[in-house]
């Protein structure tokens, strides 16, 4: 079996690496030109630029299965169309494709429209596919590290939105299921901690692994939007966090799903046994 992952030294795309060499795996991961690139024996990385899916066919050569992950983009579903068409010319025969909660190609929410646009590329290209859809992944709290440092608070519109945020590991586990295992064939896989919590209960965690009170700070969304434009955030960019903080606020994230257990045979991670993991980097910033 030859196994590609797309962004093998990310997030998830690191911890999946691991996952499968620890499987005995020959893993190949596609990296950024002059990026970083994951160490090990039974690793082989590529230089390959996903946003030039042409660019791609080569790295997948005598792939048959990738797990298939797209940076942010402000016009993904392009992006995965031609990824996925990509994929099939070189010759792939299984997708798992990192998708996410929600993802509908006919939300109003920009990313969850593209996420569910980027399935669908999926579905329709006659490979065998697992899509798999996390909800928020609790390494997103070190995005929070700047204003814990500066103010011991977390800035986010979300009110007191409850989320089933989840542990990128678990999404590694369960991708690696996927990837060696089967059994997850032309399925849709949603994703989610063991439960969901408030911003404010986050906000108490870290706490605790900071060693000082942090709270949640509930904004305005036009507020939030006049501090990412003033940080240089492109207006897509703004446009596409406001909408999943909508989402957020409306209840959509709370659901809670078995699937972690389901597929690999233990509970997921909760979020105050990963903040210890965050502890460094969310007390210096």
């Amino acid at each position: 079996m030859a196994i590609a992952v797309t962004g093998g030294t990310g997030t998830v795309g690191s911890r999946l690496v691991s996952r499968l060499t620890g499987r005995g795996q020959r893993v190949r991961a596609l990296v950024r030109p002059g990026g970083r690139r994951p160490a090990g024996t039974l690793v082989d990385a590529v230089e390959a630029d996903l946003e030039r899916p042409e660019t791609v066919l080569d790295a997948l050569s005598g792939i048959t299965d990738l797990f298939l992950l797209t940076p942010l983009h402000p016009d993904q579903a392009s992006l995965h169309r031609g990824l996925v068409d990509a994929a099939k010319r070189a010759g792939v025969q299984h997708v798992v494709r990192l998708s996410a909660f929600g993802a509908d190609p006919r939300s109003p929410v920009p990313i969850h429209r593209q996420h569910g646009e980027g399935d669908q590329a999926v579905i329709e290209s006659g490979l065998r596919y697992t899509l798999l859809r996390p909800n928020s992944f609790m390494q997103n709290a070190a995005q929070w590290a700047h204003t814990i440092k500066a103010r011991d608070t977390i800035v986010l519109p979300v009110g007191d939105a409850k989320v089933s945020m989840i542990d990128a590991g678990d999404i590694a586990e369960v991708a690696a299921v996927a990837l060696t295992e089967g059994g997850t064939d032309g399925q849709a896989l949603d994703l989610t901690g063991p439960r969901a919590i408030t911003y404010a209960t986050a906000a108490t965690i870290v706490s605790t692994v900071v060693g000082r009170t942090i709270t949640h700070v509930d904004i305005a969304p036009d507020e939030a939007a006049r501090v990412m434009a003033s940080n240089g955030v492109p207006d897509w960019a703004i446009a596409a966090r406001l909408g999943l903080y909508a989402t957020l606020r409306a209840g959509e994230a709370e659901h809670v799903t078995t699937t972690v257990a389901d597929w690999t045979g233990r509970q997921p991670r909760d979020f105050a046994e990963v903040a210890p993991d965050l502890a460094a980097v969310l007390r210096d910033g």
